[in-house]
């Protein structure tokens, strides 16, 4: 057999994404005149190959993006609230258009949203051609790294599809870089991302190798894809969601809750026995994690020693602040009260305060004031560990999914499956995740669909759950939080199809009916 030389320039996995903890040296590794048969032959020499497509996670314009994927599903939501501060975070009024459900289809979130979840795709496919042409056409020839490096990057891509079927609906299916392009329904594009993950899930890695796409994360995929399948679909697929949990909780995967809440959100958080699949930030090398800068109030600078101000920006609503009780210790990841140095409250002055002291409140009383008046409104996020000194970028990977969403998962499908009453399993299910907030336990009589859609709210905060829960459980269009009405919120379940998109495919695509 000819045995071809080629030259292949690698740039490790932790330069492009820092998904593998042990790489410390993280200068590019250059090799050349590589024999490929000698290379390729593990899953972590296959993940210097398939980095680039878990780099679409991070980066500015990644998975928890203020202006793109992450914005749409929180600030659309009753958690987030984006008010505009004088001039600060006006935007051409995108942050109030996604808040109060106004948006069109060239608003920005809209279209970055797009580009995030097909950059991707388009990523995926790439990486899949390269596999083609360095191991050749002949499947048959595949060694098991291959096989299972090929099932990796389709399950990331069926991932990727997700996010943007969750988002727009009818959208394209992209199994290559050569087929045309062709809207499909959101049932056929459920059913192909179904199939897509159960495929392959059987090839991939069963390991758990933190911030990649191995046979657990594939679980999770499938779990949240049943969890929302009669939305995606009218047909619910509550067993299926059990099964999947199920899969990960008695999968000996060494999952399992931290005893301190928090713990999962500290600034050395790779390989945290919470995080199933997470976007692996790092504040050089892999940047993305912008929390701190906008939520914090400006003068947290003083506090921190961060080497730029913070933006003054996200914040939560007073009626979602008030979800959790003062003995709640969730309740920690929103600062109220003084902004204090040295046990002295700091002050702030702007053209209309004159040195006030700097004391957040959560009431948010205003979706935009041009006086900057509110610029103390709003409780602030600080679920991540605030890290002292740091500029634009954090250190904190962000969980996609996490396990104790898992465990609520699994208790909501049961509950479903019982007509929407607790069963006690599904009591047990809640009350482990429970347990670590200082609250009395849930039981058959409490534990309540409307009070588990709570739950989930307090538990999985900001971390882009959010706007499905809601529309799952029939609240997104209520319009019942600050700042909107049930009629603006009437078929905004789905995005529109950006007018760019429509434009660069003539005649290919329909428009969702979003209005």
């Amino acid at each position: 057999m000819k045995r071809n030389k080629i030259t292949v320039i690698l740039v490790a996995a932790s330069l492009l994404m820092g998904f593998y903890s042990a790489c410390t040296d993280l200068e590019p590794e250059i090799y050349s005149d590589i024999l490929v048969d000698e290379y390729y032959k593990t899953p972590e020499q296959f993940s210097s190959l398939i980095a680039d497509a878990y780099s679409q996670l991070a980066g500015e314009y990644g998975y928890v993006y203020r202006e793109g994927y992450w914005s749409m599903q929180e600030y659309t939501s009753d958690e987030v609230i984006v008010p505009t501060r004088g001039t600060d975070w006006f935007d051409n009024g995108v942050p109030i258009a996604m808040h109060t459900h106004t948006w069109e289809e060239d608003t920005r979130d809209v279209n970055n949203g797009w580009s995030f979840a097909y950059g991707g795709v388009g990523k995926c496919n790439n990486i899949l051609d390269m596999i083609v042409s360095l191991k050749g056409k002949d499947e048959s020839l595949y060694d098991d790294a291959t096989i299972k490096g090929i099932a990796e990057t389709k399950v990331l891509r069926a991932f990727y599809h997700l996010l943007a079927m969750d988002l727009y609906g009818n959208v394209a299916i992209s199994a290559s870089t050569t087929a045309p392009v062709k809207q499909s329904s959101r049932q056929e594009v459920f059913a192909w991302i179904e199939k897509e993950i159960l495929d392959n899930i059987n090839q991939l890695d069963l390991r758990v190798r933190y911030g990649s796409v191995t046979k657990p994360v594939a679980h999770a995929i499938l779990a949240k894809l049943y969890l929302n399948a009669e939305v995606y679909t009218g047909t619910p697929r509550w067993q299926n969601v059990a099964d999947q949990c199920d899969s990960i909780i008695n999968g000996n995967y060494g999952y399992g809750l931290n005893d301190d809440y928090f713990t999962t959100f500290k600034k050395e958080n790779t390989n945290n026995k919470e995080i199933i699949f997470p976007v692996v930030f790092d504040a050089v090398k892999a940047e993305g994690n912008m929390f701190h800068l906008m939520t914090l109030h400006y003068v947290h600078q003083e506090i921190y020693g961060f080497t730029t101000q913070p933006w003054n920006g996200p914040c939560t609503l007073k009626s979602f602040y008030d979800k959790y009780s003062d003995d709640d210790r969730r309740k920690e990841q929103w600062f109220t009260g003084p902004i204090q140095k040295d046990g002295v409250t700091l002050t702030y002055s702007n053209s209309t305060l004159e040195n006030v002291p700097a004391v957040i409140v959560p009431e948010v009383t205003t979706i935009q004031d041009p006086t900057a008046a509110n610029t103390f409104e709003g409780a602030r996020f600080v679920k991540f560990e605030i890290e002292s000194g740091i500029a634009h970028h954090a250190n904190s990977d962000f969980p996609i999914y996490r396990y104790a969403d898992i465990l609520l998962m699994k208790a909501e499908a049961l509950m479903r499956l019982n007509g929407g009453t607790a069963t006690q399993p599904a009591v047990d299910l809640a009350n482990e995740v429970r347990k670590r907030t200082g609250l009395a336990s849930y039981t058959t009589t409490t534990l309540t669909l409307s009070e588990l859609l709570d739950e989930r709210g307090r538990e999985l905060a900001w971390e882009g759950h959010r706007r499905q829960d809601q529309i799952r459980f029939g609240t997104f269009s209520s319009g019942a939080w600050e700042f909107m009405t049930s009629g603006e919120s009437r078929n905004r379940t789905v995005f529109p199809i950006p007018q760019w998109v429509l434009d660069a495919n003539p005649g290919v695509y329909t428009q969702n009916n979003w209005r």
